[in-house]
């Protein structure tokens, strides 16, 4: 069994925390709520990181693919299973997606967007049911506006400096 520092039930806290101006984006920053990936992380460990988080976490297997960036991921739960899609180069944005649209709906990934524009980027894993509560109290708007939605096409470390720069201005107008 592994042991995690903090229950799915705390991270909801923390975040409901900030919302409710219990906490400010600083605190917020420095929490456990928010899981920290650099550019440069094995997709493994990304992986690894978020079933940490998780009070269901689901089981990651490798499997050899004989292409240069070595082996794929697999991901499974029960009977479900998914072969990550990589292409021709391991990526952090595609493992992110893919296993973010596997957990869904019991748990979503979302993209803390105060870390845009950094190498190191801010992920937070809740249920489903936890985001739709933060949405119903504070607002789909604010919530989203601090935790994006991640979808199939998202791109975070992906972007180009014009593409972030893009999304830094729009964010700042939405204040």
């Amino acid at each position: 069994m592994i042991c995690r520092r903090e229950t799915m039930e705390d991270m909801y806290k923390l975040v409901k925390d900030f919302f409710s101006h219990d906490m400010d984006l600083d605190d917020l920053f420095d929490s456990e709520a928010i899981i920290w990936i650099d550019w440069r992380e094995d997709d493994e460990g990304v992986v690894n990181y978020f079933n940490d988080m998780m009070d269901e976490p689901i089981d990651i297997q490798t499997v050899s693919n004989g292409k240069q960036y070595g082996d794929d991921i697999v991901l499974q739960k029960g009977n479900k299973k998914l072969l990550i899609p990589y292409g021709d180069e391991k990526d952090r944005d595609v493992t992110i997606k893919y296993f973010n649209d596997f957990v869904k709906p019991d748990y979503e990934v979302r993209w803390f967007a105060e870390s845009l524009g950094d190498d190191t980027l801010g992920f937070t894993v809740l249920s489903g049911t936890e985001w739709l509560k933060l949405e119903d109290e504070f607002g789909a708007d604010i919530v989203c506006y601090y935790f994006v939605p991640i979808d199939l096409e998202s791109n975070m470390f992906n972007l180009s400096m014009s593409e972030v720069s893009a999304l830094l201005e729009l964010r700042e107008n939405k204040r």
